[in-house]
């Protein structure tokens, strides 16, 4: 399974409140604007494409406690989830860890496609994104990937700036310390559980296709819950240890980078994760 990396990250933020503000809200409504507007582009050549659906999501009181740095509520999840990567395959389908962000309505389509036609079909659709999210969002880009890497450039940008706040280099000097590593920038610290674990699901998916991967994926092996869960065990062995180092550091730390991840998702119109 492959993710983007602005997608990976995306599953994993929210929104504060119990509803969407109006900034959100805007989000939702571009994000139908640019659907509408590559499905009537498509059909000007002559092809078909089927707008994808709006995702609203509503989050628990519970979740948006631990989104926050909530001590309690990052313990009960990590006591049983981990950072939230080898839970995904040891709890499928449990929307803590693997949300559905459901099928493309495109897929049936691009199912019956002749490669030929396929490729044409995307190549289309490409020209038809970066025009809408032109007209839309005024930024310019030449194909979805592209405009990932722009959100995760902004996303890079707007964190990096927690980097250099002093009282949060402070906490996380603490914090490293705990862990007995040298690291004590913010940002790399409060991603570095997730993305160890992450690196390490890979290198078992690696093994097991005995292929390469695109730089930066993020890809699940195949394996059974049974199989998954000594991962899952030693995952969460070391989730709850960097907790207790980071005791004081993530109250600190999440919600300021909850709101600078949640202004590049609205900037860029990406519904899911808002």
């Amino acid at each position: 399974m492959f993710v983007a990396k602005a997608v990976a990250a995306a599953l994993l933020v929210t929104s504060f409140g119990g509803l969407a503000t109006p900034e959100t809200e805007a989000a939702y409504d571009n994000k139908a604007k640019i659907e509408s507007m590559r499905a009537d582009c498509m059909k000007e050549q002559g092809l078909t494409y089927l707008p994808e659906k709006v995702l609203k999501r509503e989050r628990t009181k519970e979740e948006r406690a631990r989104l926050a740095g909530d001590y309690e509520a990052l313990r009960a999840y990590r006591a049983r989830y981990g950072f939230g990567v080898w839970s995904k395959l040891v709890f499928p389908g449990d929307p803590a860890v693997d949300r559905d962000m459901g099928e493309s309505r495109n897929n049936k389509l691009l199912m019956s496609l002749s490669a030929k036609d396929l490729k044409a079909w995307r190549a289309a659709s490409e020209g038809c994104f970066a025009k809408a999210v032109k007209s839309v969002l005024g930024k310019t880009v030449t194909s979805e990937a592209d405009f990932l890497a722009d959100v995760n450039a902004a996303l890079d940008r707007g964190l990096r700036e927690l980097d250099t706040d002093k009282k949060l280099a402070a906490l996380g000097k603490k914090f490293g310390s705990c862990l007995k590593i040298a690291e004590a920038r913010p940002t790399v610290l409060a991603d570095r559980g997730r993305a160890t674990f992450t690196k390490q699901a890979t290198e078992v998916a690696r093994t097991q296709s005995k292929s390469s991967f695109p730089k930066g994926a993020v890809v699940l092996p195949r394996l059974t819950p049974e199989q998954a869960k000594p991962y899952l065990a030693k995952e969460v062995t070391a989730a709850l240890a960097d907790l207790e180092c980071g005791k004081a550091f993530y109250p600190a730390y999440a919600p300021r980078a909850r709101a600078i991840q949640e202004r590049v998702y609205q900037e860029y119109a990406l519904d899911f994760a808002l």
